[in-house]
């Protein structure tokens, strides 16, 4: 398998620390949780998603929100993260050529993946949430009908409230793909190969020729 590059990302607070491997024009970006509680583009989860990615045929981009590891910038309680991920979704298009972007998160990454969607539904081809903390960001009541949406929660997430982001799912328009990991935590521990399954099912559609 090819080995990672790193990539340097122009954002708005400065250069954004980015990991990718490129093997054509369908990609996945993928967005790390919390910074404030050790959230890095090393996370499981991203590492995960993005092997799953890999070993359907696509490229791959991660990158560490700013003020996280070697980004330049501060934490800015999601404003500025929103705005990073829309930075990464250009760099992927503009810069890597990609065609076709899968966007994905876990847990606060998951919310900034979700609301930069919703900001460029155009350069989105689907949008894959893990353990989206519906808590912690605006979580809008209707999606763009450009794209279809997956969400991942186990039931037992001792991190973000499990009926919170049911009562979400329920709710939002139009209706996510819904999947729940009975007896799941938040970082899916023991559970990472049934997501791994899980996602190559609902990434088929998009695996290159």
């Amino acid at each position: 398998m090819a080995q990672e590059q790193v990539v340097q990302i122009k954002g708005s607070a400065g250069v954004l620390d980015g990991r990718t491997i490129q093997q054509g024009n369908v990609g996945m970006l993928m967005c790390h949780p919390h910074p404030l509680f050790d959230g890095t583009m090393d996370n499981k989860v991203v590492t995960t998603t993005l092997r799953t990615a890999l070993g359907l045929g696509m490229s791959t981009l991660r990158f560490n929100f700013r003020g996280v590891g070697e980004s330049d910038g501060e934490h800015d309680h999601g404003r500025g993260e929103q705005q990073d991920v829309l930075a990464a979704l250009d760099y992927a298009r503009d810069t890597l050529g990609w065609e076709t972007i899968l966007l994905g998160g876990f847990s606060f990454g998951a919310g900034m993946a979700c609301l930069a969607a919703v900001d460029r539904p155009e350069q989105i081809a689907a949008l894959y949430l893990m353990a989206p903390a519906v808590h912690h960001f605006d979580a809008p009541n209707t999606l763009p009908h450009e794209f279809e949406t997956f969400v991942y929660m186990g039931d037992a997430d001792e991190v973000v409230p499990f009926d919170e982001v049911e009562h979400w799912t329920n709710l939002v328009v139009p209706v996510p793909h819904w999947q729940v990991f009975a007896g799941g935590g938040h970082f899916f521990h023991g559970r990472l190969g049934e997501l791994k399954k899980s996602l190559v099912r609902d990434m088929a559609a998009f695996k290159p020729d």
